[in-house]
């Protein structure tokens, strides 16, 4: 399989990129952080709290754009992926076969790792789904379909966000974000309110259009539960099947890391339960 590998310096002319997000960006950063005096908490009251930034949604559509085109990701619709995953402290990786299909509302997934004998997770994207911890059944809230997707395939997760309205972009009042990155924050709004933390944020480089890190929440149990997010560093893209994806991927939750290796990637092979539910053979 070739590969036309993608560095994080040389996509397309730094200069042009730059002068967009500042045309873009100037006059809503000030908007995007409280003014003084004011808390993060009133900043995000108003209604028009719930409309995205211009410069975020630009962001957004800037990564589809660099990863194979928003026409191209928007007519996948499903993927199934093949990854050498390693753990630290182990020296052997392990194969790891994902099934991502986002036809339609809700997400579907199933996970399924070489040599285990373990039937495959599902996650049907439901609300919530029961989860077994100690003697007790406890109800777990699902991640939704752009959080299930952005860890390897960011662009398709952007897609999503920019199709769907219950996300909410915004330009980062808080991250600490360098000169030749833009920051977004992503809300998710359920009614007509805006959570007061995001549950996604996306360091993009603004010279390939391509995020450099995202950090998500990940699923919470019980009230009162702080959040706790994984941290996902992109550290290398290549071009597969015409798509320009993650092939080196460094995963960090709570200190524990793991380092990511693209294997394949089919497009649209659809959510053949029987299929997937087989041993995969490498």
């Amino acid at each position: 399989m070739s590969r036309v590998c993608v560095c994080l310096t040389s996509l397309f002319s730094r200069s042009i990129f730059l002068l967009l997000f500042v045309m873009l960006s100037s006059p809503l950063l000030s908007f995007a952080a409280p003014a003084p005096g004011t808390s993060v908490a009133d900043s995000t009251s108003s209604t028009t709290a719930l409309q995205s930034d211009a410069a975020a949604t630009q962001a957004m559509q800037n990564v589809l754009m660099q990863s194979g085109g928003e026409t191209t990701w928007r007519e996948i619709r499903s993927v199934e992926e093949t990854f050498s995953v390693l753990k630290a402290g182990e020296t052997e990786p392990h194969v790891l076969v994902l099934l991502d299909d986002w036809s339609l509302d809700t997400l579907r997934y199933r996970r399924r790792v070489q040599g285990q004998n373990r039937p495959p997770n599902d996650h049907n994207g439901s609300s919530s789904y029961s989860a077994q911890i100690g003697i007790s059944s406890v109800a777990v809230p699902e991640f939704d379909q752009a959080r299930g997707l952005t860890g390897r395939l960011p662009a398709a997760a952007a897609e999503i966000m920019l199709r769907r309205s219950e996300y909410v972009l915004k330009i980062s009042p808080l991250q600490q974000c360098k000169s030749d990155d833009i920051c977004v924050d992503v809300f998710r709004v359920q009614g007509t309110t805006q959570p007061l933390v995001p549950e996604q944020q996306w360091k993009i480089s603004m010279t390939t259009g391509l995020p450099r890190t995202i950090r998500y929440q990940t699923t919470t149990i019980g009230r009162g539960t702080a959040p706790v997010w994984r941290e996902v560093y992109f550290l290398q893209y290549a071009t597969e099947e015409g798509l320009i994806v993650p092939v080196s991927i460094e995963m960090n939750l709570q200190g524990k890391h793991q380092a990511w290796t693209f294997v394949s990637l089919k497009k649209n092979s659809g959510f053949d339960i029987a299929k997937f539910d087989q041993e995969v053979a490498r």
